[in-house]
């Protein structure tokens, strides 16, 4: 099994895909670093990692300088050459993430009748096998149209195929063409 790894920036007018090579990277800082020299002080950007039929992380940067890391599994990255980028992430399991279901996650209540056994029954879903638990920030493109609770749902139903996941992710957004030409 292979790795893909790209960087892509958005600085208004589309993304593009750079010739960096995520793997110069010897922590997470030294990533920003990267994608902030190549977005630009007005600009954004995406690292994707992929690991074939096993894991996906993506770590944003923000117009805002902001940054955000989703990992869709993190035994699997643990056990990757990227696991000191992502040392940080790694104790985050999917119980330590403090988002409120309905207001970060998109999820609808019916107000007129939700009782305790619902709510328990809704924590249950996001729920992970102790060795394929997503870590970070769910909510990372939330504000362009990936909510938390749809990202969770794409990790949880396609395990085996996280590049499925990430062109969800990249159509979207509008990183998914540059993306697979990168391919």
């Amino acid at each position: 099994m292979s790795y893909f790894t790209e960087i892509l920036t958005d600085s208004g007018d589309g993304f593009r895909a750079l010739d960096v090579d995520v793997r110069d990277a010897n922590d997470l800082d030294d990533l920003v670093d990267m994608m902030r020299s190549a977005a630009g002080d007005d600009g954004e950007a995406v690292a994707v990692i992929e690991h074939e039929d096993e894991w996906f992380g993506l770590v944003r940067l923000c117009r805002n300088n902001e940054v955000k890391v989703f990992l869709s599994d993190l035994a699997a990255v643990e056990a990757s050459p990227f696991a000191e980028i992502f040392a940080d992430f790694l104790d985050s399991r999917p119980d330590a993430y403090e988002a409120e279901p309905e207001e970060d996650f998109g999820a609808e209540e019916d107000e007129t009748a939700v009782d305790e056994e619902d709510d328990e029954d809704e924590v249950e879903m996001l729920e992970f096998d102790a060795d394929a638990e997503w870590g970070g920030d769910a909510d990372i493109y939330s504000d362009r149209g990936v909510p938390a609770a749809t990202l969770i749902d794409q990790v949880e139903s396609y395990r085996s195929d996280p590049a499925r996941v990430v062109a969800h992710v990249g159509e979207t957004v509008g990183f998914a063409d540059q993306l697979e030409a990168a391919r």
